[in-house]
């Protein structure tokens, strides 16, 4: 957002020699010359290359701390660098994968899971970066010579990010009940998304290094704590999306019911529900309540189930397959209909706290309207 801050730089890196790195190493695991603990070495690597990044980013707009053209060259740096080490990864992952495929060692439904994942991650990154970034970048061409972080407002931006972003108070003061049901999802899914990210490495990524596989322990600690993550977080989502189902029928044909949005409610209600009766059938097959405890919502799904039943072992496929593809077609949905504001709504809010930055905006706007008149 400020004069150092050069998107389109961002938009167009040297892209030959990572794109041929990238191929490289999918070429090279597909003949079986790479261990997967390349591909989550790389995504490791990546992970914390980008969150460095974001945290200068953060220090870039929300203090004057450090020299701005060093902070710029290192947070753009690092975001890009990230950026090709998570193709990196990706690909020999990928590489590696199809190299197990062809030798018979992967199972049909983690064939059929790795292109449907990839996939949507890409519709998601894409339809992010063409509705955040590219959307935007017009403006950013034509008002961004007038931007300097000397002129922003870091107390006012920090202020707002506390307020609108993380607590939504504007939500609040409008309705208490909306801010609610509002604040269960966005914030369920968006913690119960970043655990899901580290559970991949404690899960894949730990044992791919040599490392016990702590997965297969239902007592150990971390998997407890995992356990209980995934259920608390899922539970804020359920009992949110309920309450936005429930409140559109009571908004039916007022005013209000425009700012109701059913399908992503409902969407996300029945991945939610696929994934407790799937963890439920599993602790029943496995008369495994006692094991389970830190599963709580899972264990009172498992009430559903006949215990010690094959139950289980018939429902177990196609209710994986509804719920692990149901949950990838989520992701994919995002940047597609009204979730997007999840994302687009903050940034609106933190670029309209830099009311000096704005004015000039409004001043330069009136400034080409005046010459264009007298020129006429």
């Amino acid at each position: 957002m400020y004069r150092a801050m050069n998107l389109e730089a961002l938009s167009r890196p040297s892209r030959a020699v990572p794109m041929a790195a990238a191929g490289l190493l999918f070429i090279t695991g597909s003949f079986g010359a790479l261990s997967e603990a390349w591909g989550y070495g790389l995504l490791l690597v990546a992970t914390v290359a980008m969150l460095l990044g974001i945290s200068a980013f953060a220090l870039y707009v929300l203090t004057r701390q450090f020299d701005t053209a060093s902070l710029a060259r290192t947070y753009k740096g690092l975001l890009v660098f990230g950026g090709w080490l998570y193709v990196a990864g990706v690909s020999a992952l990928s590489g590696y994968f199809v190299f197990e495929t062809l030798h018979g060692r992967m199972e049909l439904r983690w064939i059929l899971f790795g292109p449907v994942v990839l996939a949507c991650v890409i519709v998601l990154d894409v339809g992010l970066y063409r509705l955040l970034i590219l959307k935007n970048l017009p403006t950013w061409q034509r008002f961004g010579g007038l931007i300097s972080r000397a002129d922003s407002e870091p107390g006012r931006m920090r202020q707002v990010l506390v307020d609108d972003v993380i607590l939504h108070r504007a939500l609040f003061d409008v309705s208490a009940f909306r801010w609610f049901k509002h604040a269960l999802i966005f914030w369920g899914f968006s913690v119960m998304f970043a655990v899901e990210i580290v559970a991949v490495f404690v899960r894949e990524g730990l044992p791919a290094f040599g490392a016990d596989d702590i997965w297969e322990d239902l007592g150990h600690p971390l998997r407890m704590a995992f356990d209980f993550a995934y259920d608390f977080t899922g539970l804020m989502v359920l009992i949110g999306c309920l309450l936005a189902l429930l409140w559109r029928l009571k908004v039916q044909g007022t005013e209000a019911q425009k700012f109701t949005d059913t399908p992503t409610a409902a969407f996300l209600f029945f991945v939610v529900v696929s994934g407790f009766l799937l963890e439920g059938a599993r602790i029943a097959a496995e008369d495994g309540v006692t094991a389970n405890a830190a599963s709580f919502v899972g264990v009172v799904f498992a009430r559903l189930f006949e215990v010690g039943s094959d139950t289980y072992d018939r429902i177990h496929a196609p209710l994986w397959y509804i719920h692990v593809f149901g949950s990838c077609a989520f992701i994919a949905y995002v940047p597609v209909k009204r979730l997007i504001h999840s994302c687009a709504t903050p940034m609106g809010r933190l670029m309209n706290s830099q009311t000096g930055l704005l004015a000039k905006k409004k001043e330069a706007v009136l400034r080409g309207m005046l010459i264009r008149k007298a020129s006429d």
